[in-house]
């Protein structure tokens, strides 16, 4: 594999030919929903951690930025939670290099936030939404909020500061499965993406195959013929997007247990507690926050950056699923 010139070409592949361009950066694992598939993988919700400060996130976003990551997507737990969002979104908008910059919310304070985040430069925007239904939401979120994510997520549109406003929905047996078609339709006559992702089996997520639908179960119940859209950037990640005709929306699916997208990965994770991870569901970490706490320059954080790429399992290869035998816990993980 050639070494990247730092200097010149200003990009990072990985030992298996892979450029990487994409930073999900976590910054806390605090939230305001209890979603059992999510809030139950944390051990300790109460007793986070102090995380990185802004400043300390702000090195490692400008370290990515100069070995050629043009994407920072910021995660928690519920991102709007930190009190500096809209500051670290500015800024990192402002970093040479960096186009696109993004959140994934749950949505239930977003509507009050959303006119400054997007004004500080906020330019994408996942929102996790898996009912249409309030009581259902309620049942399974602990909170009764869904007319304020709903409301969120209309604004957020019709705002048009963003492509797409993306909709994530982690489609569960005997939970929200009665509701595919519905959702589909919805997502299908709005200019929105709605992502039916299937059911991953992590830390306490209460997983099973019972409780598990496949992507090609959703799209017979969906049962209505769905275009591929081919355009670069709607699968330059790891959904598959389809369209029906002329409809405004989209529907995508992620399929992380069905099917593998570890071929095509562009990204790396950094937790909260400023570890780098390299798989989803790999083990290997490696810490960047002495890197941080100590003021070291961009370079030296670039370097043991390129060094964690370039080693051995640190970067799965392709493979037939994207899960393995590992349960991550996904809210300490940013997903």
């Amino acid at each position: 594999m050639n070494k990247p010139n730092l200097k010149t070409d200003r990009t990072l592949t990985d030992i298996n030919g892979r450029r990487l361009r994409y930073l999900r950066l976590s910054l806390t694992e605090r939230c305001n929903l209890r979603c059992g598939y999510c809030y139950g993988s944390v051990d300790t919700p109460c007793n986070e951690p102090a995380g990185l400060t802004n400043p300390q996130i702000m090195r490692l976003v400008r370290a990515f930025a100069g070995l050629g990551f043009d994407k920072v997507r910021f995660t928690g737990g519920e991102v709007l939670l930190h009190g500096g969002i809209a500051e670290l979104i500015e800024q990192t908008s402002a970093t040479g290099g960096i186009a696109v910059v993004g959140i994934t919310t749950n949505g239930l304070l977003l509507d009050k936030q959303l006119p400054r985040l997007i004004g500080a430069g906020l330019n994408r925007l996942n929102v996790s939404l898996d009912t249409l239904d309030s009581k259902r939401f309620q049942h399974i979120t602990g909170v009764n909020g869904f007319e304020r994510v709903f409301d969120a997520i209309q604004n957020a549109v019709k705002s048009r500061a963003f492509p797409r406003v993306k909709i994530n929905t982690v489609i569960m047996r005997g939970v929200n499965d009665d509701e595919i078609g519905h959702l589909a339709d919805w997502g299908l006559s709005n200019p929105i993406d709605l992502r039916f992702i299937e059911f991953m089996p992590t830390h306490r997520s209460g997983w099973g195959h019972a409780r598990y639908v496949s992507e090609a179960e959703m799209k017979k119940t969906i049962g209505v013929p769905l275009e591929p859209v081919h355009d670069r950037a709607a699968n330059r990640g790891p959904a598959i997007t389809y369209r029906r005709g002329d409809s405004p929306g989209r529907i995508s699916f992620i399929s992380a247990v069905s099917r593998s997208f570890c071929g095509q990965c562009n990204r790396l994770r950094v937790t909260s507690q400023g570890q780098l991870v390299g798989c989803l569901f790999g083990d290997q970490r490696v810490d960047l926050r002495e890197l941080v706490e100590r003021n070291a320059p961009a370079k030296e954080i670039e370097r043991v950056i390129v060094s964690a790429v370039r080693s051995p399992g640190f970067r799965r290869e392709g493979l037939s699923t994207s899960v393995t035998s590992l349960k991550p816990r996904m809210r300490g993980l940013g997903g």
